[in-house]
C-alpha cells in the first residue's frame, strides 16, 4: 500500500486515547501523555527516509549536534517483543508505516515487524507505556499524525 498518510514537517503522534507520543522530561522511556498546553520539542516527531523506504522517527529534541531517534533495547531472551519505547544517538529500528488512512498509521518495526503500542492508561492516570508488539492492527497500534504546521 502507499504511504498516503506520509507528512514531510513536524508532527504530533495521537493514540487511540488522544494522548501523544512524548519524550516527558527529555528522559527515557518515551511514553504517551497528554498534549502540553503549549508545543514542547519532546511531544514533537519528524520522519527521516532510510532504507528501502522505511523511516526513522526523530524526536523535535534533534539538533546540530545529532539525532534523537526512537528505539528499543532487546533483551537476549525475548528480542525486542513487549520492549518499550526510548530514544537515542542512533537507532536499531527503521518503520513500515501501514497506512490506515490519509492521516494515520501504524508503525512497524521494518526487520522485526513488530508494531510501536501504546497502552491503556490506567484510571486517573495521564499516563502509559509504549512498547513494541506483534502487529494486529489494533487500534492501540494505530497513531495520528497530526501535523504541526
Amino acid at each position: 500500500m502507499a504511504a498516503t498518510c506520509l507528512i514531510t514537517s513536524a508532527f504530533m503522534l495521537v493514540d487511540f486515547q488522544g494522548h501523544v507520543l512524548d519524550l516527558a522530561n527529555s528522559v527515557n522511556p518515551v511514553i504517551s501523555q497528554t498534549r502540553n498546553p503549549t508545543l514542547t520539542l519532546n511531544q514533537e516527531w519528524a520522519l527521516a527516509l532510510v532504507n528501502g523506504g522505511n523511516h526513522v522517527l526523530a524526536s523535535g529534541l534533534s539538533g546540530p549536534e545529532g539525532a534523537v531517534v526512537l528505539g528499543y533495547a532487546s533483551s537476549a531472551t525475548t528480542g525486542p517483543l513487549f520492549m518499550q519505547a526510548f530514544v537515542a544517538s542512533n537507532t536499531n529500528i527503521a518503520f513500515e508505516l501501514e497506512c490506515v488512512n490519509s492521516t494515520s498509521a501504524s508503525f512497524i518495526d521494518g526487520v522485526s515487524g513488530l508494531a510501536l503500542t501504546a497502552w491503556a492508561a490506567e484510571s486517573g492516570s495521564t499516563i502509559s507505556p509504549v512498547t513494541f508488539e506483534t502487529f494486529t492492527g489494533r487500534a492501540e497500534q494505530v497513531w495520528t499524525l497530526d501535523a504541526l504546521d
